[in-house]
């Protein structure tokens, strides 16, 4: 077996600065990803002038390059060793190009209706290459800063908090501050500019503010054919990383469509913002709840409880036929509260299974892991958009025009009902996750004892 890389001290807590520091980096990463999830299908339909088949396509299509990008990302960042640490470097190198790719993506320029797919596409494709270069190696951190499970809860309160701050600020202030400008166009570019100009700020902030504290093994052999072996023998990460991906689909799907839902179905786009402000403020207030729960019962309860509840609160948005803010309010609330789960519980868990690659087969890559955890992610919201665009080309959709009863039905069973069976399917496949706390804290024991026995 070869000698692992192993934590300086792994009794040691993360210091309150550290955390937030830490957490910021997560800020940065949903000014854009929300961005994208939230408003780029949006962008592309009523203001860039896309049709919706195409640009759902435009999604798909931007996430088979991630397939290949996020494991490579991951490979790469396990075999960097520099005096900034193995996954530090690429915060500092990534987050500018990032950053000003997301401004280009969203710059609308005058282009012959035939060059603006080709355009949306090569400039999706550089954002999501510049993400993955970020926050492949942001999320490994996690497992490099502390192999305490609760430690890394508390430290993923933090970062979830940020996540949520960066979501909320996204789905809350977005539409609003375009509203300021002469058009859509001009408003998305110029908003667009402000949160690269933020993402890449913050996360320069985040690299100055942690430190790794793993001993580096410079001579540990690194092969390819280690990704192989990691994945395919480490259950808990394939049962998490498919949960997941159902959940953020769903997620993601409900994201995607609810400015089609109130521009078009209740008929009060501004209403939008007013539902996504409770989403989000209500899933930054849950957090703390959540951890609780987390850790009263176990990860994998809490994050099925919080899915559980919001499949029940979009039955309940479902009912609805009519502008009702007395209903949709609280509907809205509660599936905040369950949304909550999906920035936590699976951020929380996943540190676990680097552990258990380890224990199971003596090869800890974080970088492997984290790689197909963030492509997850990412494929998770091509689907959503793949979903919805195809959806609402099949209803008949045209972008800024009456809808017919047939599409205006079909928006409201894709804001609802179609995440609810996917959310269903998420929740049985989580069940099926094993590691808790006592499985946990074995693993470390034994793990410690091959380390001093080599």
């Amino acid at each position: 077996m070869e000698k692992q890389e192993i934590f300086a001290d792994s009794t040691d807590l993360i210091s309150t600065g550290t955390k937030i520091g830490y957490g910021v980096g997560d800020l940065a990463a949903n000014l854009v990803f929300q961005s994208i999830l939230i408003y780029l299908l949006f962008f592309f339909t009523d203001v860039f002038g896309i049709a919706a088949p195409v640009a759902g396509l435009i999604f798909l299509i931007s996430k088979i390059w991630d397939g290949i990008s996020d494991p490579i990302m991951g490979y790469i960042s396990d075999r960097t060793h520099t005096r900034w640490g193995k996954k530090r470097p690429y915060l500092l190198f990534g987050s500018v190009p990032l950053g000003l790719c997301f401004f280009l993506l969203f710059l609308s320029p005058p282009l012959p209706a035939h060059l603006k797919p080709v355009y949306a596409l090569v400039f999706f494709l550089l954002v999501c290459t510049g993400y993955t270069v970020v926050n492949i190696p942001y999320g490994a951190l996690t497992a490099s800063l502390t192999s305490d499970s609760h430690e890394r809860s508390r430290l993923t309160g933090y970062r979830m908090f940020c996540a949520i701050l960066g979501t909320l600020i996204v789905a809350g202030a977005t539409k609003p501050l375009i509203g300021l400008f002469s058009s859509q166009k001009t408003g998305f570019a110029v908003i667009a500019g402000i949160y690269g100009f933020f993402a890449a700020t913050l996360t320069l902030v985040t690299f100055v503010s942690v430190k790794e504290k793993i001993r580096q093994n410079k001579a540990e052999q690194y092969r390819l054919k280690d990704v192989v072996l990691v994945i395919k023998n480490n259950q808990p990460f394939i049962v998490l990383s498919l949960g997941m991906i159902l959940h953020l689909c769903a997620v993601g799907i409900i994201a995607a469509m609810v400015n089609f839902y109130f521009k078009y179905y209740l008929k009060d786009e501004s209403f939008a913002a007013i539902a996504l402000l409770c989403i989000f403020v209500s899933a930054a207030a849950a957090l703390p709840l959540w951890i609780l729960i987390s850790k009263r019962l176990n990860k994998k309860a809490a994050f099925n409880l919080g899915m559980g509840l919001l499949a029940l609160s979009l039955g309940a948005v479902y009912l609805v036929k009519e502008l009702n803010p007395a209903v949709l309010i609280p509907a809205f609330v509660l599936t905040g509260i369950g949304i909550s789960t999906i920035f936590f519980s699976p951020t929380a868990m996943i540190p676990d299974t680097v552990e258990y690659s380890e224990w199971k087969i003596g090869l800890r890559r974080e970088g492997i892991l984290y790689g197909f955890y963030y492509f997850g992610q990412k494929l998770a919201a091509a689907f959503a958009g793949f979903i919805c665009g195809q959806g609402l080309g099949l209803v008949g959709f045209k972008p800024n025009a009456e809808q017919t009863a047939f599409a205006l039905e079909g928006i409201r069973i894709m804001t609802t009902l179609v995440p609810i069976i996917i959310i269903i399917a998420g929740i049985a496949l989580i069940s099926f996750y094993p590691i808790d706390a006592k499985l946990h804290q074995r693993m470390l024991k034994e793990i410690e004892e091959r380390t001093k026995a080599a």
